[in-house]
């Protein structure tokens, strides 16, 4: 049997613990608070100290890892959701489980983590502890993860031919994500992606989160339902108060490098800020039939 690219079962939270059974998500909401990464229902320890979260691994291949955000997102706009922003904690606590698997040889069955002694695996803490204390303030969370996948885009493709992962990846509760890629042990390589939503936290989304551009012209896409946005480069002052929408076009500073993108939205007297980046590289001046006709595209 090949195992060249073998997805593990989806895991899916939606304020309560669920498992995911079969191969497919289960989803289940409630008006308790969620479990805090500490104290979980059946969990006797701390996520942390326990071999089940720590200092972020440095990534192994940042540019695979951002190509896997940007494919989803794809998929998420050919199915009408928006893109989901990356943040620093789901990718921290995505590189951490891929780096887990491979320095331990496993893959994570039910999603839960194991520390190996000698040939024993021993479970260490259930996966939302393991994301929780990265991803904190959490109200839902999911998992993808695989194996043996060759490139980003066999990672997603095997992910969109499985129901439960497919679900994950086009389920409209979640905002944000981070991906981690392992590469080691019997397997090769490793592929971790969660998402999550946290309880007042509205992104703002520059390009369906592409790494880069070569166009100052972007568009926008900012989560909520808010009265009025304003928009501002790069620390600058802010543009007026315009009405909401959450999909917008935007003009980023003439400048090459790593953008900023900043929004307030407001509804009434309640007032929220986000942020996004992009690194513009533009064409580079052409000259055009004589020395005085050029100009960027």
């Amino acid at each position: 049997m090949t195992r060249a690219c073998r997805p593990g079962l989806p895991a899916v939270l939606v304020a309560t613990l669920v498992a995911a059974a079969c191969n497919s998500a289960a989803v289940q909401s409630s008006v308790s608070p969620p479990p805090s990464a500490t104290a979980l229902a059946g969990d006797s320890a701390s996520a942390h100290g326990t071999g089940c979260s720590g200092t972020a691994p440095s990534a192994t291949n940042a540019a695979w890892e951002d190509q896997v955000i940007e494919l989803v997102n794809q998929q998420r706009k050919a199915n009408g959701l928006p893109p989901l922003k990356q943040v620093t904690s789901l990718t921290d606590a995505a590189r951490w489980y891929a780096k887990d698997m491979a320095d331990d040889d496993y893959f994570g069955r039910g999603h839960d983590t194991y520390d190996r002694s000698g040939d024993r695996l021993v479970k260490v803490c259930a996966w939302s502890a393991r994301i929780g204390a990265f991803y904190t303030g959490w109200s839902a969370l999911g998992e993808n993860i695989a194996d043996g996948s060759t490139s980003p885009q066999a990672v997603v493709t095997g992910w969109m031919g499985s129901s439960g992962h497919r679900a994950n990846i086009l389920n409209g509760d979640y905002r944000e994500t981070g991906v981690g890629y392992g590469a080691g042990a019997s397997q090769g390589r490793y592929w971790v992606q969660d998402f999550g939503r946290r309880s007042g936290v509205h992104p703002v989304v520059i390009n369906d989160e592409a790494a880069s551009t070569d166009r100052r012209l972007v568009s926008l896409n900012a989560y909520g339902g808010w009265s009025e946005i304003r928009i501002r480069n790069d620390n600058e002052a802010f543009g007026p108060w315009q009405p909401f929408t959450n999909t917008l076009a935007w003009t980023l500073a003439d400048v090459d490098g790593l953008r900023t993108v900043d929004v307030e939205m407001r509804s009434g007297s309640t007032t929220e800020t986000a942020r996004d980046t992009i690194v513009l590289t533009q064409t580079p001046w052409r000259f055009r039939g004589s020395t005085t006709e050029n100009g960027r595209d």
